[in-house]
């Protein structure tokens, strides 16, 4: 990781970014380490299927993670969903202040870097589906977008890929700025609406592959529960997640 403390100019901070002497130049490993002093990670020897902190007896207490069908292996969290991360994605996906899009891009490329043992192992690299239709409440394709900034010239070249799986109707969010449906709900939502809103356009281009899925927030994985039942049911032979952020379970 970038030691910043050795840089001649010091960046901004994460929470600064619009000031930055690095916005338009930084690099990914750099913005990755700047975010890293200001963000806060998974703790170390969080669940190995959602990285939600464990309590004494070592039992996850996102009740999904124990289940036979749920279809994705398991999540990696850039950090958590609190302080200036929270604030940076409300600003992006719900304020419209897209030049953040650039920021993560390079965040997300600068964590990929940074474990590259593990995630060079995976076949493609593709953003969550999100509806973009007439009707639909958001008019751009948030992660797509990251996706689309992250595609920056590094040591690694990523393989990151769009389309393999769409979604082709609104549904009812899970969440709004400031408040969550009760997880019932939001179970509802997934294994109606939401699956049957899901589709692979070509399952030749997910067959026999590994797909890590990138999200900008994850809660307790009923949105990647379809996705990679979706990408399963087409061929592909595993499936995981990575996000900007993981956030704090509050329980069932």
């Amino acid at each position: 990781m970038v030691d910043l403390a050795k840089l001649d100019r010091p960046p901004a901070g994460f929470a600064a970014c619009a000031g930055c002497a690095y916005r338009e130049t930084g690099s990914a490993a750099l913005c990755f380490a700047c975010a890293s002093e200001q963000t806060e990670t998974p703790l170390a020897g969080s669940c190995e299927v959602c990285e939600l902190p464990l309590p004494a007896d070592g039992e996850c207490g996102n009740p999904l993670c124990g289940w036979a069908d749920r279809h994705f292996t398991r999540i990696r969290a850039i950090s958590m969903r609190t302080g200036e991360m929270e604030r940076a994605i409300a600003r992006y996906k719900y304020d419209r202040k897209r030049g953040w899009r650039a920021i993560f891009g390079r965040i997300l490329v600068g964590y990929l870097s940074e474990h590259a043992d593990e995630f060079q192992a995976y076949d493609a690299i593709t953003p969550s589906p999100t509806y973009t239709g007439s009707d639909a409440e958001r008019d751009f394709d948030h992660t797509r977008e990251i996706i689309e900034a992250a595609e920056v010239e590094e040591p690694i070249a990523w393989p990151f890929e769009y389309d393999l799986i769409v979604k082709g109707a609104r549904t009812d969010r899970f969440a709004s700025k400031g408040s969550v449906k009760p997880w019932q709900e939001r179970k509802r939502i997934a294994e109606g609406p939401l699956r049957q809103s899901l589709g692979v356009p070509d399952p030749n281009r997910v067959a026999g592959r590994r797909i890590l899925v990138f999200d900008d927030v994850f809660t307790e994985g009923f949105t990647i529960r379809e996705v990679a039942k979706a990408l399963i049911d087409n061929g592909a032979t595993e499936v995981s997640e990575i996000v900007l952020a993981r956030q704090p379970f509050r329980g069932k």
